[in-house]
């Protein structure tokens, strides 16, 4: 299971009290105005989101969980904490790649510390953020050696946040090398430094992509796992129609071979992805209807949230 928390990334209408680093808003041309104003975390609420992604994780546990993911990725709020832009920070949270990252080892630490040692425990890391002032690929090779000497078990690499969405896709127009798979060379410098299994995802629709990030790489050094990857990412919306298999050392799903058997969706795409056989969305949908129907359903969604908030018991 997947464990994350948004900080600075969620609506106002959903929680106007938005914790991050620093006071940094999300900053997107025509939307920052959906987004809450977060205040810098003291250290108290440090320890809290501590605490509860350890409690998260041991919940995990309790139900049947094998594992959990902590996702410090994506520009949530533990890849906040990574991001000079967003961690301004001069205390022992901020400044140096070591602090930034204090708050992803201190959670790690405490999840290891409550589940059973058989409970996997996984990290999603950016690659990069595509951004000035940017967590880098030279950054997360530094957390990757910090994670190095912890009890992790997979490192999933990734990239980007909401206000630079690469994890969404390459433009249409690139070639298709470069619109699919566009993490697997940060993660071949990574996995070098890696001690655990690496995963790429991103842009994986292929079987021939997936299992090229799978393969060794020329005369690249010989790390603990190989040269390459020990295992690929699938987005579900590509993965659902396909039968999976091992392939390589690691999960390949039983792509088609020919390219663009799938459509991508974009980050703004007016479309919906188009199945194999041609077939578009089922059933057709009347596009004002169902704007408006979605966004009745997430103001009732946010007032019961709101509502949760309120009078939720005390931790």
């Amino acid at each position: 299971m997947q464990i994350n928390h948004p900080g600075r990334q969620v609506f106002a209408s959903n929680n106007r009290d938005a914790i991050a680093p620093s006071a940094v808003p999300v900053a997107i041309e025509g939307y920052a105005h959906l987004f809450a104003q977060p205040r810098a975390m003291t250290d108290a609420d440090i320890a809290e989101v501590i605490r509860r992604f350890a409690d998260t994780a041991v919940l995990a546990e309790v139900v049947g969980f094998d594992g959990v993911q902590v996702h410090a990725a994506h520009g949530y709020l533990l890849s906040q904490f990574l991001l000079p832009l967003t961690n301004l920070r001069t205390d022992q949270w901020g400044g140096s790649v070591e602090k930034r990252a204090r708050i992803l080892i201190e959670i790690i630490r405490a999840v290891r510390a409550r589940v059973a040692p058989g409970f996997g425990v996984g990290v999603k890391l950016n690659s990069s953020d595509f951004q000035k002032g940017r967590f880098d690929a030279q950054d997360a090779v530094a957390v990757v050696r910090m994670l190095n000497d912890l009890p992790v078990d997979l490192v999933e690499l990734s990239g980007g946040r909401y206000e630079s969405p690469v994890m969404h896709g390459r433009p249409a127009q690139a070639s298709t090398a470069v619109r699919e798979a566009y993490f697997v060379d940060f993660a071949r410098d990574i996995v070098v430094v890696a001690r655990m299994p690496v995963m790429v995802t991103g842009g994986i629709r292929r079987r021939a992509t997936a299992e090229a990030a799978l393969a060794p790489e020329g005369d690249r050094p010989r790390c603990r796992h190989g040269w390459s990857c020990a295992g690929t990412g699938l987005c579900a919306r590509y993965a659902e129609p396909l039968a999976g298999e091992r392939g390589g050392g690691g999960y390949v799903g039983a792509a088609l071979e020919e390219p663009g058997a799938f459509r991508p969706c974009h980050h703004g795409d007016d479309q919906a992805a188009t199945a194999p056989d041609g077939r578009g969305p089922q059933p057709p949908a009347w596009v004002p209807w169902a704007l408006l129907r979605d966004r009745l359903r997430m103001a009732r969604g946010s007032r019961r949230y709101r509502a949760w908030l309120q009078h939720r018991p005390a931790a």
